[in-house]
């Protein structure tokens, strides 16, 4: 009631505030058309994004390669012999030091061939001079050995091996079919070839000895035979490797049956392969210690028996996986009771002076690349080049290249890691003159007899630039000329029009 009696008494002041009232409802009314006007336009706007013309450019200064993270003294101890592990006596992260022994492969076989063998030296040295072989018993017995080790050679490759290794055997393909590592295959291929192609001169080598032959006959008879017993003990790794690998596949019934028959008649051969080079050393040394000391033929008997003491010793350390140096444990694949083949990895013992980066560039660049050239790892951590490998790694075709790294106390490196490394490359007429870009086709409006980028002004209107366009490489385009470094075009270029009036996101 108050309110009532307020406005009768104050007429001509509502009044005035009524019409304010109306005024501003009017106004707002308008603001809000002309805002869903605004709001409605925009929506109709393209949207387009600004791209950094720089990041296209074709530079030719700098190679790009993929890396990892070395010790400087980083050693990767390998298997020299097939044999399962009989210890592991480190763990990662171990501390080891020079001569360590780091693991063993099964040995008693040979440790008790080389007790016999060094007891029978000391039984040759003990014996009367007088008591030795003879002369014309070490040539017999060199002659026969040379014979006999052409047909074990002969009967390995070209009966046990030669049944399976390229020949289907009971419906089950060969094992050249299994083998799905093209460095074994190869490898396996090579020593297949070249003891294939052995065998005719080595016949007719062993053919023409006889009694009345000339020591350096017989001696250079018997080092082609120890030449080709080392390539057959080759052929014998990588089929036993392929053998292995072939059993992990999951085979079943008839088909493992008969690829484990395989693993035993390799087995068997590598055993008799081993015995044959071990009698052939012995009747050289024989014969050579019998030919050099005609007077005392107890010396040829003691020079065989220590031959073979040395072979044995020789087998006996390749079982023995000690370190080079000092450092620690980064890596063991294998376990106590695990098989190791040839070469495979046993350790990796890490020592101190600092890390380097194992990069491999494109084999394209290797002009490019020089010992001492500046290197960005992970785009910030300096380094340098230290060693350029002057061919292609064979397994991925690509070039090794070395390189330093700065200050390894700085850095947030760790051995092992894969790095992007960035390398400045050798200065070429090319690289200096450089200034070709390649865009991605959708930043490039093309049309018949021109092309053009796109920029924005200060209104975020289309502003059209001509470019010179060259070769078209897959969704990039080649741009010759017409573009700077400093420029941000507009992507993508569809359906746009130079005037027009866009947002950028």
């Amino acid at each position: 009631m108050k309110i009532f009696t307020y406005i009768k008494s104050h007429a001509v002041l509502s009044s005035g505030i009524a019409i304010i009232a109306v005024l501003g409802m009017i106004i707002a009314g308008r603001a809000a058309q002309r805002g869903g006007v605004v709001e409605s336009n925009l929506s109709n706007v393209k949207k387009v994004t600004l791209v950094d013309v720089s990041n296209f450019r074709d530079d030719l200064s700098r190679v790009s390669a993929d890396g990892i993270v070395e010790s400087v003294s980083q050693v990767d101890l390998k298997s020299q012999i097939s044999g399962p592990l009989s210890s592991v006596n480190v763990s990662v992260g171990d501390t080891v030091y020079v001569g360590q022994t780091i693991a063993m492969l099964q040995n008693a076989d040979i440790s008790a061939q080389l007790d016999q063998a060094r007891a029978g030296l000391q039984a040759a040295q003990g014996q009367y001079a007088g008591s030795g072989i003879s002369l014309e018993s070490a040539r017999s017995n060199a002659l026969e050995t040379l014979k006999s080790t052409y047909q074990t050679a002969d009967d390995i490759v070209n009966t046990q091996l030669e049944q399976f290794l390229y020949r289907s055997m009971g419906g089950n393909p060969p094992l050249s079919s299994y083998v799905v590592d093209n460095k074994v295959g190869n490898s396996i291929s090579d020593h297949y070839l070249a003891a294939k192609n052995s065998f005719y001169d080595w016949k007719n080598t062993v053919d023409a000895l006889g009694a009345n032959s000339s020591h350096d006959t017989i001696i250079s008879a018997i080092e082609i035979s120890q030449k080709n017993l080392k390539n057959i003990s080759q052929l014998i790794d990588g089929v036993s490797q392929a053998v292995s690998d072939a059993l992990k596949n999951n085979l079943s019934g008839n088909t493992y049956t008969t690829v484990a028959s395989w693993q035993a008649i390799t087995a068997g051969a590598r055993t008799t392969t081993n015995t044959t080079i071990k009698n052939l050393t012995t009747a050289e040394a024989g014969f050579s210690g019998a030919q050099v000391t005609l007077e005392s033929p107890a010396e040829a008997q003691i020079a065989s028996a220590r031959a073979v003491v040395k072979n044995l010793e020789a087998q006996l350390a390749k079982t023995i996986i000690t370190s080079p140096i000092s450092g620690k444990i980064a890596a063991l694949p294998l376990r106590a009771g695990e098989l190791a083949q040839p070469g495979q990895l046993i350790a990796t013992v890490v020592g101190g002076g600092g890390l380097q980066v194992k990069a491999y560039a494109s084999s394209e660049d290797l002009a490019k690349l020089r010992a001492g050239a500046k290197v960005l790892i992970q785009g910030s951590i300096v380094g340098t080049v230290v060693n350029v490998a002057p061919s292609v790694n064979q397994i991925n075709k690509k070039i090794e290249v070395k390189v330093s790294v700065g200050n390894t106390a700085t850095t947030s490196l760790v051995i092992g890691q894969n790095v992007a490394v960035s390398i400045e490359a050798a200065e070429t007429p090319a690289a200096s003159a450089s200034s070709v870009y390649l865009l991605p086709i959708q930043n490039v409006k093309i049309i018949p007899g021109a092309a053009y980028v796109f920029t924005l002004d200060s209104e975020n209107k289309i502003v059209k630039n001509s470019v010179i366009i060259g070769k078209i490489q897959g969704d990039f385009v080649e741009i010759a000329s017409g573009i700077s470094s400093d420029m941000k075009i507009v992507s993508p270029v569809y359906e746009l029009e130079e005037g027009e009036v866009v947002v950028v996101q």
